[in-house]
């Protein structure tokens, strides 16, 4: 079974405190006597379902368009629960029982059951979701080589309830303190997905030249 986990792009969604969304602006309409409909669209490269890439918070990071192909694409995705409400961080000690298993994943989805909120508490759901706490993303870069990306259930990396924290944790898995990175894909739809390993996943951006991160179409197959 095949199922798409980005969430449609529309105005209006939830998104980090402050920053833009999404519109459509018409340029060409059958209904006004033009040969086609065409439209310029006005997306933010934070908004929806996106993956950061390196540059995203590490100055010396490469851009999207540089980041080889296959991290976007992985043959052994694990779904892991760690249940976590508002203003929750994902510690060490939710990653360590797992640690054989992420050990042989190349990408982690981490579902804390925040997606609820999206639609039933946009307001929280912004201004106040879980966050991997630093110690965590070290954890990973630390000590799981295969990882190309991990997964979110809720807006970002961090939560704007504690950004400084959230900042480090983004610097440490883009690689800003030591070589390599795991890249980050947030705000994803994992209401059906199963838990454990499933057959195959990706997570495919716009490749668009000298940018720090994109809204990807992802899917998974389980």
């Amino acid at each position: 079974m095949f199922k798409i986990l980005s969430y449609p792009i529309k105005d209006g969604d939830p998104t980090w405190p402050g920053n833009p969304t999404c519109s459509l602006e018409p340029h060409t309409s059958i209904a006004k006597g033009d040969t086609a409909n065409t439209a310029t669209i006005h997306l933010f490269n934070h908004y929806g379902t996106h993956l950061d890439g390196p540059m995203h918070f590490n100055p010396n990071g490469i851009s999207l368009d540089k980041v080889p192909v296959e991290r976007f694409f992985y043959q052994k995705p694990l779904v892991i629960d760690v249940p976590k409400k508002a203003g929750e961080k994902i510690l060490i000690e939710d990653l360590m029982p797992y640690k054989d298993q992420i050990a042989q994943a190349d990408f982690l989805f981490l579902r804390t059951g925040f997606w609820k909120k999206r639609k039933s508490d946009p307001s929280v759901y912004e201004n106040n979701g879980p966050a991997v706490g630093s110690a965590a993303a070290t954890y990973l870069r630390e000590n799981f080589p295969n990882l190309k990306a991990i997964g979110l259930d809720f807006v970002s990396l961090a939560s704007y309830s504690d950004g400084k924290d959230g900042d480090l944790a983004h610097q440490i898995m883009l690689g800003m303190y030591q070589p390599g990175y795991i890249c980050i894909v947030e705000d994803i739809n994992m209401e059906e997905l199963p838990e454990g390993f499933l057959k195959q996943a990706a997570a495919v951006p716009l490749i668009i030249v000298g940018i720090d991160s994109c809204p990807v179409t992802m899917w998974a197959e389980f």
